[in-house]
Parts: C-alpha cells; sequence; structure tokens
C-alpha cells in the first residue's frame, strides 16, 4: 500500500513522505483492520511530525489519528464491528495511509449513508466540542457561548452544538470567509478579530454581562481578553494553543468573578493518558459519540469538509492548514490506487 511515513522527527514539509509499504498483517485479538477511506489533518498532525504533540509515537510512523473506513478484517473476540461495516476510528498513527490496524475501542460504527470524510470530522472535531460544552462546561439554553477559531473544524463544531443546546453563539474569527462559514453554520453574532478588539464587541453584544462559557483553542492573550470578557460565574474551556503560546492565567482574574477555567482532552478518553477505569473511559467515549451521531442524525449538525486532497498531496494539504486557508475540515482521501 501506498502511505505518508515519518522516518525521522522534523518538519512536515522535509520528513513526511510518500512511500510503497506493506499492508498491515492480520488483525490480532481484540483488533480491526480498516481499510481508509478518508483521514483528517489539523495543526495537531505538523505537531506529531516534528515530535512536538502532547504523545510521541515511536519511529518510523504513518501519521493521522482520524479516520473514516471499511472494516476490512476482524480479530478473535471483536464484537463492536464486522466486516464491511463503515467507521468512523480514532487511532494511534497510521490514518494517513491504504490501511490501518486499531483495537476494536477505537471504531465506531457511521451509517452507510455518511460521508467517510464527515466521519473523519465527527469522530475527534465534533466529539471533542460535544465533551467539552455538554461534559465538562454543562453548557445550557439561554446562556452565551463565545467560540474563538470559529471557523476551524472544532469551532464549527462548537458553534453548532452550541445552538443545538440552546444558547446564544458569539462566533469569533479572522476574515470575511472565514466570518461567512461560522455565520452558515448558525452564529448569532460574528466578530472579525482583525476588525475589532473581540472583548469590546463581546461586552457591546451583552450590555456589558459577558459571556457564560468561552470555548478557547487559540491561547495566548486570546485567552486572557477572554476571562475580562466572562459573566460571573463563567466557565473557560481551554481546549488548545494554536497560537503557540500556552496562557499563564492570574489567579486573580478567576476569584473576582468567581470563574471556572478547565480543560478537556478528548485523547485521554482514546486512552492516550496513562490512568486507570479504562472500562468507564470507553463507556464515557461511547456516550459523547452517540450524542453526536444523535445531533447528525437530527440534522443540528452538518460537517463542513473544507478541503479535499489525495495522499500524493499531502504536504500541500497541510500547508492548507498552517497557513489557514480552510474552514472546517481538510482531509486526504484515499484513492483506489493507493491500496
Amino acid at each position: 500500500m501506498r502511505a505518508i511515513i515519518v522516518r525521522e522527527y522534523g518538519p512536515y514539509q522535509e520528513e513526511a513522505k510518500l512511500e510503497e509499504i506493506s499492508k498491515p498483517e492480520a488483525p490480532g485479538d481484540g483488533e480491526v483492520l480498516i481499510r481508509n477511506k478518508a483521514a483528517g489533518v489539523s495543526f495537531a498532525t505538523s505537531l506529531n511530525i516534528a515530535g512536538k504533540y502532547q504523545r510521541k509515537p515511536p519511529l518510523p510512523f504513518v501519521p493521522g489519528t482520524e479516520v473514516g473506513g471499511i472494516v476490512e478484517a476482524v480479530g478473535r473476540g471483536v464484537t463492536r464491528v464486522a466486516i464491511d461495516d463503515h467507521v468512523m476510528c480514532n487511532v494511534d498513527s497510521g490514518g494517513i495511509s491504504g490501511f490501518n490496524v486499531t483495537s476494536e475501542y477505537s471504531c465506531h460504527k457511521i451509517p452507510k449513508d455518511m460521508d467517510f470524510a464527515s466521519g473523519a470530522m465527527l469522530i475527534t472535531s465534533y466529539t471533542t466540542s460535544y465533551g467539552a460544552l455538554i461534559r465538562r462546561a454543562h453548557l445550557k439554553a439561554g446562556e452565551i457561548l463565545l467560540v474563538h477559531g470559529a471557523a476551524g473544524a472544532v469551532g464549527l463544531a462548537a458553534v453548532e452544538i452550541g445552538k443545538a443546546l440552546g444558547a446564544t453563539v458569539i462566533a469569533v474569527a479572522g476574515g470575511e470567509k472565514h466570518c461567512e462559514a461560522a455565520r452558515r453554520h448558525g452564529a448569532d453574532h460574528i466578530i472579525d478579530h482583525r476588525q475589532s478588539n473581540f472583548r469590546d464587541v463581546v461586552m457591546e453584544i451583552t450590555d456589558g454581562r459577558g459571556v457564560d462559557v468561552v470555548y478557547d483553542s487559540i491561547g495566548g492573550e486570546v485567552t486572557l481578553q477572554s476571562i475580562r470578557a466572562m459573566a460571573w460565574e463563567g466557565r473557560l474551556l481551554t481546549i488548545g494553543y494554536a497560537c503557540g503560546e500556552i496562557p499563564k492565567i492570574p489567579a486573580n482574574m478567576l476569584l473576582l468573578k468567581n470563574i471556572s477555567a478547565m480543560g478537556f482532552n478528548l485523547g485521554h478518553f482514546f486512552g492516550w493518558s496513562p490512568g486507570e477505569n479504562r472500562e468507564l473511559h470507553i463507556k464515557a467515549l461511547d456516550e459523547m459519540i452517540a450524542g453526536v451521531l444523535k445531533l447528525h442524525a437530527d440534522g443540528k449538525i452538518a460537517p463542513e469538509i473544507g478541503a479535499r486532497y489525495p495522499l500524493s498531496q499531502f504536504r500541500q494539504a497541510m500547508d492548507a492548514v498552517i497557513d489557514r486557508k480552510v474552514d472546517g475540515k481538510c482531509v486526504i482521501m484515499v484513492e483506489e490506487e493507493d491500496y
């Protein structure tokens, strides 16, 4: 099969190369062989290749952790999926290739009429936003949600899920193209941070009250200014640090308004972090994914695939992500020639 291979950590422009490699062996006990059809790429993919992500895969490896595909074979004891099932998977690695082998607990069935690219977006982007807003922040109908990076994959997911929950959504994005994406997905108010100071506009929109929940995937100064735009007993969700700077939050800023700051790491539920109660984590993940699939079935969320590239154009796909040219999700589509 063909695959993107990383043999040394470093910039994706240099270290991510398209090669012919052997197809994975038959799945072992509790494992599943997936014929990959679509794999998501993100800023985290570049960190993974550079060896700067929270998890450092052993070399050599095939990048790609979010996949939509078809079950090709199952190992002994597998009960969650069967051959020919359409699935979305979050895998340790191996997504940007013809096939990958993963645990059955990483695989979740999707309807056969669902686009594989949409599955690759749902499994991580939507489940992240669902878990953050519902499991952690307990966002309620009538509350006000501020979403940063609102045109990106997790941002658009947060906008849609916030609306599905009955919240008023204020979306922050950069440039008219990205602002329009947030508008398409239901945001009540749009702020172009290239044109305005988002904190000032938020306070105008809320008549000086501030927002109840902040969904922050940016970090740095954005986090600090977001806290200043929060209401009494607001909840700050820290999801990631796209600006490259992890904020140092002064505790007194939380104290003054009884603000709660909380993180959400979906990887923990996929088994990426050490810990006990693995069965409870699997159960919680299944519940979150079931919630996402229910929203999709009810027509309340509509994954936007902003760009599709063939395996041979992986670097161009990464360039598009890093240069923030893509609304929603950027995916690699695996073609017949890649198997």
